[in-house]
């Protein structure tokens, strides 16, 4: 039947319905507010142990911030014996401008810079030393990286081993929204500079991308956006975060169902001293080493002993033969 009237049909259409904008979208609090589950941490820790082969009696040594720290559960999962030691990789202070964003101020004589320093230019007869090292998501607080770097590997015993696990902003692969994902790309420092800063302190290095998987419900993820973590989310406003979740919530996020299954791109660098020290270089797996033969090296006398298949067509040489020796052409 034919009608003048043009405004909204009542009731509304099942697609108009699925289409209506939220106007409340109530995120729940919960306990574990910087866990990414059981699956994530299992995953990790087979990395840890592939990468780093942390044992039970190492000294060790984790660097990273306190929020989401894995200091307590690595302890438990490798049974360490030895005490652990927890540093934190260094602090920012933000600031609020005018437009609701955040600026981050480093401060300095904080954090592992300014411990590994003093650790490693101490003057005592014994000096604290690890036999192996974690920094999580803790490069982007350092101000001189390679003087860091160098001042880390000499608290590591000869023998241990340093493992760096960065997320890079350019390859993040967390469902985060648009201007967090630019600002992450801005504050990280690429992968490849850390890298490089690691080979130009002459350092064996070897490095490896891998992808952990995330699989909880989609209420969580937004409740953890919320308390800004991954950490790297605290350069964000809370005007941001909130604008950002509804971004999330009307956008790519808002068919999906109660759960949520992602994955989370982490780059291993594993650091070790170099074996130019002991007198050969040391054959790389991943990567590439700048560092050239080691000179000292001189000829050395091989032999292989020669089948009577291979011997027909081999033919000695005239000027040995007569001194009875036959090297072989």
């Amino acid at each position: 039947m034919a009608s003048s009237f043009l405004g909204p049909e009542s009731p509304r259409p099942l697609s108009v319905v699925s289409e209506g904008y939220q106007h409340r979208f109530r995120i729940p609090k919960y306990e574990e507010k910087y866990c990414f589950g059981a699956h994530y941490e299992e995953k990790m820790f087979d990395l840890i142990h592939k990468y780093l082969e942390l044992g039970t009696t190492d000294r060790f040594c984790y660097i990273g911030d306190i929020k989401g720290s894995l200091v307590e559960r690595i302890a438990d999962k490798f049974c360490l014996l030895e005490p652990v030691m927890s540093v934190i990789p260094g602090h920012f202070s933000y600031v609020e401008t005018d437009t609701e964003k955040l600026l981050s101020v480093r401060v300095a004589h904080t954090g592992a810079e300014e411990y590994f320093k003093k650790l490693a230019t101490s003057k005592d007869k014994v000096k604290t030393v690890f036999d192996k090292m974690i920094v999580k998501d803790g490069v982007r607080y350092l101000q001189n990286p390679k003087d860091c770097y160098e001042y880390m590997m000499k608290c590591v015993d000869k023998s241990g081993k340093l493992l760096i696990i960065h997320r890079p902003g350019n390859l993040n692969t967390l469902p985060v929204f648009q201007d967090a994902r630019q600002r992450l790309e801005e504050i990280e420092t690429p992968y490849m500079d850390v890298i490089k800063d690691l080979q130009d302190c002459k350092f064996d290095v070897q490095w490896e991308i891998e992808c952990l998987p995330i699989l909880l419900p989609k209420r969580k993820w937004f409740s953890m956006l919320q308390e800004k973590f991954p950490p790297q989310m605290e350069i964000l406003s809370d005007s941001e975060i909130t604008s950002g979740c509804r971004e999330l919530t009307e956008g790519v996020m808002k068919y999906e169902g109660e759960l949520v299954e992602f994955q989370d791109r982490l780059l291993f660098i594993t650091v070790s001293h170099s074996a130019l020290e002991d007198g050969f270089p040391k054959l790389h797996r991943h990567g590439r080493s700048d560092t050239g033969t080691f000179p000292n090296l001189k000829d050395l006398k091989l032999n292989m002993s020669v089948t009577s298949e291979i011997k027909q067509f081999l033919k000695p040489t005239k000027k040995t033969e007569e001194k009875g020796q036959f090297p072989w052409q």
